[in-house]
């Protein structure tokens, strides 16, 4: 019992890191024995965005002889992941894009390495190193968007708390996403999770226990 309930609490832990994911598109291009070998990363928010990105990137290369891919959503307690040889000899491109992705630390990404064959057989080897230093020279040319991950909820407070409330919100670099005003006013909001306790108690402090919360 006491082993499951360590492995639990770590996973919580793992859910609160932040973590980084491509700030923008970037590629990298390089040519081995005749061969161009074209690297590009992009932001994927889900395996779906990933395959949909391979698809537009064959239709930006239709003379490529393949478009190889290696992806990782999510944050690194939950991620997903996903490679392709698309034709190359088995374990030869895919595997190897991933492996540098995975080093890279990066989550939420997508990499591409479009092949133009130049005519002269890299053998396996070969194969796997060209496939992996261009994934290598976009991963280095990429900037990095640091994602924390967020408790998303609504507020339901007293009108004559909510300028206070948004104020201390803003303040404490939470995401207001939405306001609406009814019979009373509330906010939507994404707070840090691992700030989400001290948060919520601040807020209640400031509408005097009269805050309803709704997680979302």
């Amino acid at each position: 019992m006491s082993a499951n309930q360590d492995s639990s609490a770590s996973s919580e832990r793992k859910g609160d890191e932040a973590y980084d994911q491509p700030a923008e598109t970037t590629s990298a291009e390089i040519e081995v024995r005749k061969s161009r070998f074209i690297a590009t990363v992009r932001a994927a928010l889900s395996a779906e965005e990933a395959r949909l990105c391979v698809k537009e990137e064959r239709l930006l290369h239709p003379a490529a002889n393949h478009v190889v891919f290696a992806f990782i959503c999510g944050p690194p307690s939950s991620e997903t992941a996903g490679l392709s040889d698309d034709g190359e000899p088995h374990g030869t491109a895919g595997r190897p894009v991933l492996e540098v992705l995975k080093g890279s630390g990066l989550r939420n990404a997508l990499v591409t390495v479009t092949r133009y064959f130049g005519g002269v057989k890299l053998g396996t080897g070969g194969l796997a190193r060209a496939y992996a230093e261009a994934c290598r020279k976009a991963l280095e040319l990429t900037p990095r968007a640091a994602v924390r991950p967020e408790t998303p909820c609504r507020l339901c407070l007293p009108y004559d708390c909510f300028d206070a409330v948004k104020r201390e919100l803003l303040r404490r670099g939470c995401r207001v996403t939405g306001e609406a005003f009814a019979e009373e006013a509330a906010l939507s909001v994404r707070i840090a999770r691992a700030d989400t306790e001290e948060v919520l108690s601040a807020v209640q402090d400031l509408c005097r226990g009269k805050c309803r919360v709704n997680y979302e």
